[in-house]
């Protein structure tokens, strides 16, 4: 017989979207290589953390509760900072 370590945890829709996230980058062993992909997940990263575009990088506590920025973004999937904001303004994300 098999048995499955669960977890079972009761959390809202961002917060899934949020572990989800981070599941597959750290399952894959590297960011997301789909360009398209990749623009998604920074832009959900982006407005799960609450960053608002501004030329100080102000970091902001969002919904995770940590101070995060722009940099944190582009850390998570693997990219620049440059090529994070790009990616976000190609998704159609431009809050």
């Amino acid at each position: 017989m098999w048995q499955v370590p669960v977890e079972i945890m009761d959390v809202d829709e961002w917060q899934a979207e949020y572990m989800l996230i981070a599941e597959n980058t750290e399952r894959r062993g590297e960011a997301e290589l789909d360009p398209v992909r990749k623009g998604r997940q920074a832009a959900f990263l982006k407005d799960y953390w609450d960053i608002k575009n501004n030329n100080n990088n102000v970091v902001s506590a969002g919904q995770s509760g940590h101070q995060k920025s722009m940099r944190d973004v582009a850390n998570s999937i693997g990219e620049s900072e440059r090529t994070t904001r790009r990616l976000i303004k190609y998704n159609g994300n431009k809050r």
